[in-house]
């Protein structure tokens, strides 16, 4: 696939991009990516202390629609807990935010068909569409122990469900089930989410890269079904040397 992905000197739409959001599992600490023209900056901590024995999943978007970014928490005994908006979020904070029971899920994206929209998937590979209050309803099935990437449009059509499968190929599934493969040789980088960080409202890919580098996947503006090569440019690098991430908005 990397023979015949075109290159991208840039990425596209320079400057309505949105930030990127990762947790450090090391530190516990999330950075913020800010998306400034054809770049991503330095990164910014804005928040402390989200170990993963504290916070095995956890997400930053908006979930309210007020354009403000909240922390969507799941603990280990599977309660939710949503933190309201901080300069600076803070592990102590998940003491005195309500916490509502717990949904038996596996992992919560964000990044779904609106701002206040949330997928959940369950451990069966059940996909729900709802809010950070509603669990809301089962809008897809994914194979036991794909990944959920998260949904945004790739086909011009969408938005899609994205998922990499347990080989490591990507796919996005359409509202009426359709399938599309969008390759499973990225350069030798592994595809951890997927959302529209450029700002041309089509899917960009998130990944790790062999060397250790965090890397996004623009997409082109064009989809073939039949030539899915040609669906996403090169890898731009957002950093180097990155350790252990995870992708959380």
């Amino acid at each position: 696939m990397d023979t015949q992905r075109r290159s991208a000197p840039s990425l596209p739409r320079p400057g309505a991009g949105t930030d990127l959001v990762v947790r450090d599992r090391t530190t516990g600490d999330l950075l913020q990516f800010a998306y400034r023209a054809d770049s991503f900056d330095a990164p910014v901590r804005i928040g402390t202390g989200f170990h993963l024995g504290r916070v095995p999943h956890l997400v930053a978007g908006d979930f309210t629609g007020d354009g403000a970014r909240q922390l969507l928490c799941l603990l280990p005994d599977g309660r939710e807990v949503l933190l309201p908006p901080a300069a600076s979020f803070d592990i102590g904070d998940l003491s005195t935010a309500p916490h509502r029971p717990g949904t038996a899920v596996q992992a919560v994206v964000a990044r779904a068909a609106g701002p206040d929209r949330v997928l959940r998937s369950a451990a069966d590979g059940t996909v729900r569409l709802g809010t950070a209050t509603d669990l809301g309803d089962a809008v897809a099935t994914i194979t036991p122990g794909a990944v959920l990437l998260g949904a945004a449009d790739v086909t011009g059509t969408g938005p899609e469900l994205l998922v990499r499968l347990p080989g490591g190929a990507i796919s996005a599934i359409e509202t009426g089930g359709a399938r599309h493969d969008l390759g499973s040789d990225w350069d030798g980088a592994l595809v951890v989410a997927a959302a529209d960080l450029t700002g041309d409202a089509l899917a960009d890919l998130i990944a790790f890269g062999p060397a250790g580098n965090l890397l996004v996947f623009p997409h082109s503006g064009v989809f073939w079904p039949q030539f899915p090569a040609v669906t996403f440019l090169s890898p731009v690098a957002v950093a180097a040397s990155v350790g252990a991430y995870d992708v959380i908005g």
